[in-house]
This record gives structure tokens, sequence and C-alpha cells, in this order.
């Protein structure tokens, strides 16, 4: 494979500086329907890649895909791509440590290219996807913003060289526009959380729920987005969403008086229906965090916001505090809804002393049966009692 030095690789070393300040600009030349705020990532990227090969006079880049490194743990991520036919990596991930060439991709800063996939070395399981897809050849370039780094954007192609050709200098420009999409993305979930879980903070030193208990419910959540991705048609962008999002769940219960949250006893009705408010109460910190960070109406508050307002409801309307009914309920409000009633099953409270998996899992099967529950969210959760065992024996629950 052919090496390349650092001036052969200058035309792809786009500067951070350069995209942090000239970003709008760079936004504007871009098509109206890529700047629509209502799109997902990989809208926006599927867009941005029709643009480029017609701004390039031909149909040579095929795919743009993003990964992003999660600090915890060192894992990167798949989390939004776009490009012809079915794409080859979908819920992937892998620690970053195992892929060398990534890693220093990701220590140094430099983008790296791959001339053709046939004549790479590497096994791992993403490499080999990319070749039966049949991509040739690649662009790898790091996700960087304000010395963070956040993860990769990749370009590929089914041609050989093809990023080592004359008009790829005419690439760069979109290249950063691509790196500027996927970080405002990654920047707007994270900063969401940030805020919400700041709240939450005041809340954690109040009651029994843990940090523990957080990272809990958010990959309860995921794991159960995952094994329902084929048949709800749900993106790695949305998984990604839902994980970060579902330990905001009850933000709301910073406002419950102590007296109620803390009770070791049965709620009395009156009690109970304090407790209750805590659901539109959250709503309101939502929708105040999304209106002070200029997000109201963005597609990442809209969820954050269905998970808090949603998660109480029942499938048959039981729930509160709309009363909503089966389908009515947002997705996202029925898979935490069922992470957040097993994680308070198996969970010692105050009030209560914690159930075993098995017992925890015969509830869920009646409220599903009995029409509380959405079955399909119990039976994507429940197949996966190792990875459920590996989560709670992580994250102190077993």
């Amino acid at each position: 494979m052919k090496k390349r030095n650092s001036q052969e690789l200058s035309v792809y070393a786009l500067r951070g500086a350069d995209v942090d300040r000239d970003g709008q600009t760079l936004l504007s030349a871009l098509p109206l329907q890529t700047q629509n705020s209502d799109m997902n990532l990989k809208e926006r990227l599927s867009r941005l890649l029709e643009h480029i090969n017609s701004q390039l006079g031909e149909d040579g880049l095929h795919r743009i895909a993003v990964a992003i490194y999660e600090p915890e743990g060192g894992r990167l991520k798949t989390y939004a791509a776009a490009g012809q036919g079915q794409q080859p990596l979908g819920l992937y991930e892998i620690e970053i440590a195992k892929v060398p060439s990534l890693s220093e991709v990701a220590r140094t800063g430099k983008p790296r290219v791959i001339d053709e996939y046939q004549q790479h070395p590497s096994t791992q399981e993403h490499t080999r996807k990319i070749r039966q897809a049949g991509f040739r050849s690649a662009l790898i370039m790091p996700l960087n913003f304000e010395h963070q780094f956040y993860g990769f954007v990749f370009f590929n192609s089914f041609a050989p060289g093809y990023f080592n050709r004359p008009l790829m200098e005419q690439f760069a420009p979109y290249a950063d526009i691509c790196r500027l999409l996927a970080v405002t993305s990654i920047r707007k979930t994270r900063v969401l959380r940030g805020a919400a879980q700041t709240a939450i903070m005041f809340g954690r030193a109040r009651d029994d729920e843990t940090g523990d208990h957080l990272q809990r419910m958010a990959s309860y959540s995921r794991l159960i987005a995952r094994n329902l991705a084929d048949k709800y048609e749900l993106s790695d962008e949305y998984v990604e969403m839902l994980y970060q999002f579902a330990p905001v769940h009850d933000v709301g219960k910073v406002a419950v008086p102590d007296s109620i949250l803390l009770k070791p006893g049965r709620l009395d009705p009156d009690e109970f229906a304090q407790m209750r408010e805590h659901v539109t109460r959250g709503v309101a910190m939502i929708i105040s965090i999304a209106e002070q960070l200029d997000l109201e109406g963005d597609r990442r508050a809209d969820m954050m916001r269905s998970i808090v307002a949603y998660h109480h409801e029942r499938m048959d309307g039981s729930g509160y505090p709309a009363g909503m009914v089966g389908d009515q309920i947002p997705l996202e409000g029925r898979i935490v809804a069922v992470a957040d009633v097993f994680d308070a099953l198996t969970s010692k409270r105050v009030y209560k002393p914690m159930w075993s998996f098995q017992e925890a899992a015969d509830l869920l099967r009646s409220e599903a049966n009995a029409g509380k529950l959405c079955p399909d969210c119990v039976d994507a959760f429940l197949v996966a009692e190792q990875q459920i065992n590996a989560i709670r024996e992580t994250y102190g629950n077993l």
C-alpha cells in the first residue's frame, strides 16, 4: 500500500480552526434541503453526498459514515451513514484500542487514505464488511472540536485510489462540512444531556438513585432499542440519542419534597398525586432547557421531552399523565418504561427489597400480557438475559 507523506496529505489535513470559524459560511453553501433542521444526520449526509458528486462532476463518492467515540469505555460506535445500497455496518461498536490505525488517526489528528481495501491486511469485522460491500478506497478523518475528540468521518468509493486524484483538491471544503455537521449533531445531544443531568445532580444527593442507576437506565434502553432496530427501522442515531437521554427520565423528581421522595412506606393518595407531578415538572424543565439552549423544536430536545413525558404511560391507557393508549405512546416512552420498571424492581429501595432477575422478568411478562407494558419492548429486553446481568454487574446491581 502506498505511504503518503505529510505534504501529499495536506489537501486532506483540514484545519479545525477553519471549520470552527467559518462553519456557518460553509453550511450556507449547501443546498437548502441539506440545511433543513428537521433532518437527522443520515438524511443530511445523504443530501450532501449527492451535492458533492454533482459539484465534482462525477459519481465517485459512494458512502459517508460517522462513528462516535464514547470516552466511558473507550469505544467507537456507528452513528450515521449514507450512501448507495445497503449500509455494511449498523449498530456496531468496538474498543478503539483494538484498532491501531484509527487510534493513530485520533492521536495525531492526521487523516488516513486507503487506496485499495482488497489489499488491506486488517481482519477486523468492520473492514471485512466494507470489503464485502464492494468499497475499494477510503478517506478517514478525525472529528475534533476545541481540542476534544468526537470520533471519525469515513468517505468510501467503489473505485480504487479515488482519494488520490487531483480533483480531490476540490473535495476539502465538503469534507470540512461533513465534519461540521457531525460534530454539531453530537455536541447538541451531549449539551442537552449535560444540562439535564446537572439538574439531576441536585436530586441525586437527596434520594437513592445513584449514578449507577442512571447508567443502567441508559444501557437497558439501548439494549431494547438495538433488539428492536430491524422491526422498527431504528437508526444508529436514534439508538444513541435514546442511550444519552434515557437517564433524564425522572429529572422532575428534583421538585418532589424529600418527605415523599424518601418515604420508606407506601405513599398515601395525596402523596402519590404529588409524586406523579414529577412528570409535568420534568417536561417543563426540558422545555426550559431547550429554550435556553436555543433548541426549541430540535428533534433531540423533542426526544428528551418525549422520554420524560411518556415513560409512565401504559399501553391500556391506565398510565399518567395523559392516559395515552397503545401506539399513541412514542416508542422511546415505551422502551424507557420497561427499562425503568425492571431497574426499580431489581434495585433495593428504602421501601422495598431487591428482586431477582426471574421475579422481575415474570412481572414484566405479566404486565405485557395484561396490556400495560409494550410486548415488543419486553420481549426485546428479556431475550438478552446475559447482557442484562452484565450491565447489572458492571453498574452495581448484582
